[in-house]
């Protein structure tokens, strides 16, 4: 245990101590403001809402770059380690099974955290222009967050979906990433892997309910109860990335293995 306690804090370090997560909070946050420059002439102080905001947000044309984002600090840490050969120093200290778990968590957690502090970031720097609480808005099934003094539930609610999203496709990614050893592919793997699911959602013509876009904006209903409508998304995501982590630790054992 402590030789894995070891592991998984240097690739914390790795992640989230290092130049790759500012790099990737900040330039979402950035891209995010870019991105709304042309819908900015509409906004009006005091009338215009933060919660008006983020619902436009959600269907402008580069949304989902945040994936590319989040992707950046864990995604690359398995091809990073095979190029320079850090891979047989990292397992010789630790394990092969403790090497692969641990990537899986950083990678999971990185990806959370890029899109959840960004998102934050965005509601802080709005919020010095514009009111938070929309009396007029259709919160649909968080209704009961529908108060000055609740709000930040239903934008809290909203994030961790959005994060838990990024963080699932990342493992993917990083999964992903045993298959074809390349940093721009592991990288790009999160945006391609969001447009396969939701194409393929269609095809198949599965559930609303089971779309990745509305599962990521958390625009679904679960018996008109919000904390299930909540709990139901991050849990798929949850179990998606715990499948895809124990994809990636086979896979890995394999590439040491073959060399």
């Amino acid at each position: 245990m402590k030789i894995f306690c070891n592991t998984l804090l240097c690739d914390f370090k790795r992640t989230f101590i290092s130049c790759y997560f500012l790099a990737a909070t900040l330039g979402l946050v950035f891209v995010k403001i870019i991105t709304l420059f042309d819908e900015a002439s509409y906004f009006v102080p005091g009338k215009t809402t933060i919660v008006y905001i983020s619902l436009i947000e959600q269907y402008l044309d580069f949304n989902i770059i945040y994936l590319l984002f989040a992707a950046i600090p864990g995604t690359i840490l398995f091809c990073a380690d095979w190029d320079n050969r850090f891979i047989r120093f990292s397992v010789v200290r630790s394990s092969k099974l403790n090497y692969g778990i641990s990537k899986a968590i950083a990678c999971f957690t990185s990806g959370i955290c890029v899109v959840f502090l960004a998102e934050w970031i965005m509601i802080a720097i709005f919020s010095f222009r514009f009111p938070l609480f929309d009396a007029n808005f259709n919160y649909d099934v968080f209704t009961s967050f529908a108060a000055p003094n609740k709000i930040f539930l239903y934008f809290l609610a909203k994030s961790i979906c959005k994060a838990f999203c990024a963080g699932f496709l990342c493992v993917f990614a990083l999964w992903f990433s045993t298959k074809i050893v390349n940093v721009f592919v592991a990288l790009a793997t999160p945006l391609l892997a969001y447009y396969f699911f939701n194409t393929l959602s269609f095809t198949l013509r599965v559930p609303a309910w089971l779309n990745i876009s509305n599962l990521s904006n958390c625009n679904i209903n679960i018996n008109n109860d919000p904390i299930l409508s909540f709990l139901f998304p991050t849990v798929i995501f949850l179990i998606s990335a715990m499948f895809f982590g124990f994809l990636f630790i086979r896979n890995c054992k394999r590439r040491i293995e073959n060399g």
